[in-house]
């Protein structure tokens, strides 16, 4: 399920979802002031591996070889929350070769219904920092600080 823009089939103007698979999850720190709207969430996954980076976030790298649970999320106006979603990850436009993450649309499958849909998801485009931990098991959740 690994993906980029090229070889995606279909219309990726017409990809309504945002795959998330950390800070930006129900109950994480950016969910309510970037995701709020939403209109569904689903439990998803799609393929890649997931880091715990020492900075306190996530990090999706595209591989074959591994599963990344996350949440699928539908908004009434995606444009928008990609606007301010790529600000908060780091993804710019103008200069994709130094951005922190890119944008790219995936295919997920929802965990409840198991229904497939391409989503757009942000993955790593940087090496990997030293401290960066594998997560095996493709979950993430913010480490409490306490």
């Amino acid at each position: 399920m690994a993906g980029s823009n090229a070889g995606m089939s279909g219309d990726i103007t017409s990809v309504t979802t945002l795959f998330v698979y950390g800070t930006l999850m129900r109950g994480q720190a950016n969910h309510a002031r970037f995701c709020a709207g939403a209109l569904t969430i689903e439990s998803a996954v799609t393929t890649g591996r997931l880091y715990d980076l020492p900075m306190g976030f996530p990090a999706m790298i595209e591989a074959d070889d591994g599963q990344v649970f996350g949440e699928a999320m539908t908004f009434p106006a995606i444009e928008a929350v990609l606007k301010q979603t790529d600000l908060l990850e780091g993804c710019g436009a103008l200069r994709p070769d130094t951005s922190m993450y890119r944008r790219v649309a995936v295919p997920v499958v929802t965990v409840s219904s198991r229904r497939r849909v391409t989503a757009w998801t942000y993955v790593w485009n940087r090496a990997l920092p030293q401290g960066a931990t594998l997560l095996p098991a493709g979950r993430w959740r913010a480490r409490s600080h306490a």
